[in-house]
C-alpha cells in the first residue's frame, strides 16, 4: 500500500512504500505446501492414515527453497533501492528491522517448543525422547543455529521449522554489509555465492560431509537460492526493460511452458529430474516466477486475490505455528472414531481443521503479537529518503520494498 510522506523542518522523510502485487499470494502458496508436507509425517507418527502418493504432499523442503529465493529477491531489492536513494546502506537499521520482524515470534516458538517437549508432555504422561540438554539448546537457538540443532538432534515438529530461520539470519548477517561494500560488483558477488553454495549442496548429496549430521547441515545451507533471488533483484532494479524483454517474460507461450514445468514439479512429478536436477530446475524457475508475477505486464501467472494476499501477509505465523495446529488436529482425530472407514471424508476434515486452526493462530499472532513490533520497526527504523530538491515539492515518490521473513 502506498502512502505519502511530507518533509517537516528539513528532516529526511520516510519513503513511500510500494507493494509487489502477487508476491504475498506466492508466499502463502509456499507456506501451504509446507503444511501439506508436514501433515502426513505427523499423521504417521500419531498412528493415523496418511497420504502416501502425490507430489504435492512432499514439497515442503522445495517450498522453503522458494521462500529463500523470494527473501533474497525482496531484501536485495530493498538494499539496492536504499543505496539509490541515499547513496549508502544503513546496515545497523537493516539489522534492527530484522530484529523487529523475525525475533519476537522466533523466540516465542523456541520457548514454547522447549517447554512443550521438556515439561508439558512429561506432565501429560506422553513419552517423547529428548536427547539434548536445555543449556545447549538455548545456546544454539539464541545464536540462531537451529539448523545445527536439527542436524544433531530430533527436536520435534514445533521446533523443526526454525532451521530455515537460522539459515536466513546467517546469510543476512553477512549479506547486508557485503552488498554495501561490493555493490558495484553485486552480480559477480551473487554468482560467486550461488556457485559456492550449490557446490556445497552437491557435495552433501554425495555424502562428502558425512552421511548423517554433516550431510543434513550442509544440505540445508541453501544460500544459492537467496543468491539467485538477489541476481533477479539486481537485474530488475538495474534494467527492468531489458530483463522483461527476454523471451521467458515477453512470450506468453514460453511462460505457459515454464508454468507447466512448475506445476508438474509440484503436483505430478512426471518428469524426474533427480536430486541435483531438482535443485537446478528450482534455481531457474523460482526467480522467473517471482519476476513475472511481480513486474511482468505480459504475465500469464495470475495468483493475486485478496484472501491469498492476506494469508501471504501473515505467512510467517502460518509457517512458524502450523505444527501446533497439526498436533491439535491429530489429537482430535485420535480420540474420535466417526471417520473410520471414510478415508476421503477423513482427509477433507483433517486438512480443513488443520488449515483453519493454522490460519486462526497466524491471524491472532499477526494482529496481537507481531503487529506492535512491526509498528516499532516502521516508526523507529524505517528507511529515510533523500530530501526533496525543492521546498515547493515536499512529496516523496521514492519506492521501497517491505522486508519480509521467509
Amino acid at each position: 500500500m502506498a502512502f505519502r510522506a511530507v518533509e517537516r523542518r528539513g528532516a529526511p522523510v520516510a519513503r513511500a512504500k510500494v507493494h509487489f502485487r502477487g508476491l504475498d499470494s506466492l508466499r502463502f502458496l509456499a507456506a501451504f505446501f509446507v503444511i501439506l508436507d508436514h501433515v502426513p509425517m505427523n499423521q504417521g507418527s500419531a498412528g493415523l492414515p496418511a497420504p502416501s502418493y502425490g507430489a504435492l504432499f512432499f514439497r515442503g523442503s522445495t517450498a522453503v527453497s522458494f521462500f529463500f529465493t523470494l527473501s533474497g529477491f525482496l531484501i536485495t531489492y530493498l538494499l539496492l533501492d536504499e543505496h539509490r536513494q541515499s547513496g549508502t546502506i544503513a546496515v545497523g537499521r537493516f539489522y534492527l528491522r530484522r530484529v523487529c520482524r523475525i525475533w519476537p515470534l522466533y523466540f516465542a516458538v523456541v520457548f514454547f517448543g522447549l517447554f512443550f517437549y521438556n515439561a508439558l508432555l512429561p506432565r501429560l504422561g506422553v513419552h517423547y525422547p529428548v536427547a539434548y540438554g536445555l543449556p545447549l539448546a538455548l545456546a544454539l537457538y539464541t545464536f540462531f543455529l537451529p539448523n545445527l540443532m536439527n542436524s544433531l538432534y530430533t527436536v520435534g515438529g514445533i521446533l523443526n521449522p526454525l532451521w530455515s530461520i537460522g539459515v536466513e539470519e546467517q546469510f543476512y548477517l553477512a549479506w547486508a554489509p557485503a552488498v554495501k561494500r561490493w555493490i558495484g560488483v553485486l552480480p559477480r558477488l551473487s554468482a560467486a555465492v550461488l556457485a559456492a553454495s550449490f557446490t556445497v549442496f552437491v557435495l552433501s548429496v554425495h555424502d562428502v560431509f558425512g552421511a548423517h549430521a554433516g550431510r543434513q547441515l550442509c544440505g540445508q545451507l541453501k544460500f544459492h537460492f537467496m543468491a539467485a533471488g538477489a541476481l533477479a533483484a539486481w537485474w530488475l532494479h538495474r534494467d527492468r526493460a531489458a530483463l522483461l524483454a527476454l523471451p521467458v517474460f515477453a512470450s506468453r507461450a514460453l511462460q505457459a511452458v515454464l508454468l507447466l514445468l512448475l506445476l508438474d514439479f509440484y503436483f505430478v512429478y512426471f518428469i524426474h529430474w533427480g536430486l541435483v536436477g531438482d535443485e537446478i530446475v528450482q534455481l531457474l524457475l523460482y526467480p522467473w516466477l517471482i519476476v513475472t508475477v511481480a513486474a511482468n505486464p505480459r504475465n500469464v501467472v495470475r495468483v493475486a486475490n485478496p484472501a491469498c494476499e492476506y494469508l501471504g501477509r501473515i505467512s510467517y505465523g502460518i509457517y512458524m505455528l502450523h505444527m501446533i495446529a497439526v498436533y491439535l488436529t491429530s489429537a482430535v482425530f485420535r480420540v474420535t472414531s466417526w471417520w473410520h472407514g471414510r478415508l476421503w471424508l477423513y482427509c477433507a476434515a483433517y486438512y480443513a481443521l488443520a488449515l483453519g486452526l493454522t490460519f486462526l493462530l497466524a491471524h491472532l499472532s499477526y494482529r496481537f503479537f507481531e503487529r506492535p513490533f512491526l509498528r516499532l520497526k516502521d516508526r523507529r527504523y524505517s528507511l529515510p529518503a533523500m530530501r526533496p530538491r525543492s521546498a515547493a515539492a515536499p512529496v516523496v515518490n521514492a519506492v521501497t520494498v517491505p522486508e519480509t521473513p521467509l
